[in-house]
């Protein structure tokens, strides 16, 4: 089971991850929404498998 800070880590890195791409993508006026959603799950996943390996561990 995760635990409720590391649902708070992966929801913070979700949000600025998608945030720092809209921000570049914003820069030159790019936007793409389908970008920033991709962006976001890709950090998702990143986060959830390092919050995988980090639980695993201590099991």
């Amino acid at each position: 089971m995760v635990d409720a800070k590391y649902i708070g880590l992966i929801v913070l890195a979700v949000f600025s991850g998608s945030m720092l791409v809209y921000t570049w993508l914003s820069l030159y006026n790019r936007y793409d929404p389908s970008v920033v959603f991709y962006a976001a799950l890709l950090i998702l996943s990143f986060s959830l498998m390092l919050v995988r390996a980090k639980t695993t561990q201590i099991n």
